[in-house]
C-alpha cells in the first residue's frame, strides 16, 4: 500500500467498493462506516453518488451491494457465512479478527470484525501489506517451495535464524503465534488504543500507515516451542491460521489480534482452538461454494 494515498477520498470510494464486492450480502451504511472506520455521512455520501451511477444498489431495509454497472465483480463475493464466522470469532474471544486472501506479492484484508475488548486499529477492507516475514507465515508451509524461499528471503538480521524454525512449528500446530519483540508490552497497549480512539478516518493515510508498521514490527516476534508450551503469563499480539481454498491451496488466512500484555497459558490456549476452529470453518465453506456451483 502506497505510503501515502495522492487522493484520500478516492480511497474511501476504492474501500468501500472492496468491501461490497467481497461481501455474500448487503452491508447497511452503519456497517460500512464501521467496518472501514470512516464517518457515517462519509459513507452516505459516497455510497449516494455510487448509487445513482449504478455501481452499488440499494436494498430496501438491508443496506448496499453491488450494482448491476459493476456486475462483472460478482465472481469475487465471498462465499455466504464467511462474515458470520468471523463475527462468531470476535464474539468468542472478544477480540478483532480479519480475513485475508494471500497472493505470492502481498497480503489483502477482505473482511474485518472488532471484537468487545478491544477493535482492529485503522485496519480497513482492502488494506494491502507486501508479502514479507512475518505476514503470511500461516500460509507458506503449504506453499509452493519457490515461494517459501523468497519469503524466506526477506527476513532480515536475527528473524533469518528463527524463520525456517517458525515455519516447521507452525505446520505442527497449525498455527501462528505473536509477541510483542520486546518486554515493553505496554508501549503496544498504548499505540493500538491510540489508533483505536483516533479512528482511522481521522488519521492521515500516510499517518496511519506509519503507524500501523510501527505497531507491526512491535508486535511481531514469533512465538518459540518453548514459550507456547511455557506456563508462564506471557504478552501475545496475534495468531494466524491457514484457510485453503477448494483445490487444497492454503490461499487465505484468519487473523485473531488480542493484543495482550499476559496472558495465562489458558488463555493462550483458547485464542490458539478458537483461530484453528475458524480457519477450519472457513475452508469447509470455500468447499461447499465450490461443491453447489
Amino acid at each position: 500500500m502506497p505510503e501515502r494515498s495522492a487522493s484520500p477520498p478516492t480511497r474511501r470510494v476504492v474501500e468501500i467498493v472492496s468491501l461490497l464486492a467481497t461481501s455474500d450480502a448487503p452491508i447497511s451504511v452503519a456497517g460500512i462506516a464501521e467496518r472501514l472506520g470512516i464517518a457515517r455521512a462519509t459513507a452516505t455520501a459516497i455510497l449516494t453518488e455510487l448509487n445513482e451511477a449504478g455501481w452499488v444498489i440499494r436494498h430496501t431495509a438491508r443496506g448496499y451491494g453491488i450494482g448491476p454497472a459493476l456486475s462483472g465483480l460478482s465472481g469475487a463475493a465471498l462465499p455466504h457465512g464467511i462474515g458470520e464466522i468471523l463475527t462468531a470469532l470476535a464474539d468468542r474471544t472478544g477480540y478483532g479478527a480479519t480475513f485475508s486472501r494471500i497472493e505470492p506479492d502481498r497480503l489483502t484484508v477482505l473482511d474485518v470484525r472488532h471484537g468487545s475488548d478491544r477493535v482492529v486499529p485503522g485496519i480497513p477492507v482492502g488494506h494491502r501489506i507486501p508479502l514479507q516475514f512475518p505476514a503470511g507465515a500461516s500460509v507458506m508451509p503449504w506453499r509452493s517451495a519457490g515461494e517459501r524461499n523468497t519469503w524466506l528471503a526477506t527476513a532480515a538480521g536475527t528473524d533469518q535464524r528463527t524463520a525456517a524454525s517458525l515455519l516447521a512449528l507452525v505446520r505442527e500446530r497449525g498455527v501462528a503465534v505473536f509477541r510483542p519483540r520486546t518486554d515493553d508490552a505496554g508501549m503496544v497497549d498504548l499505540l493500538a488504543d491510540l489508533l483505536g480512539a483516533v479512528g482511522a478516518d481521522l488519521l492521515q493515510s500516510h499517518l496511519r500507515t506509519r503507524a500501523l508498521r510501527q505497531l507491526a514490527a512491535l508486535t511481531a516476534r514469533p512465538f518459540t516451542r518453548t514459550e507456547l508450551d511455557s506456563d508462564d503469563q506471557l504478552p501475545l499480539s496475534y495468531l494466524a491460521a491457514p484457510v485453503f481454498d477448494p483445490t487444497g491451496v492454503a490461499a487465505y488466512e484468519v487473523q485473531l489480534g488480542p493484543l495482550r500484555a499476559a496472558t495465562t497459558k489458558l488463555e493462550r490456549a483458547e485464542f490458539i482452538a478458537a483461530t484453528i476452529a475458524s480457519a477450519r470453518e472457513f475452508t469447509a465453506a470455500l468447499a461447499a461454494r465450490r461443491h453447489d456451483s
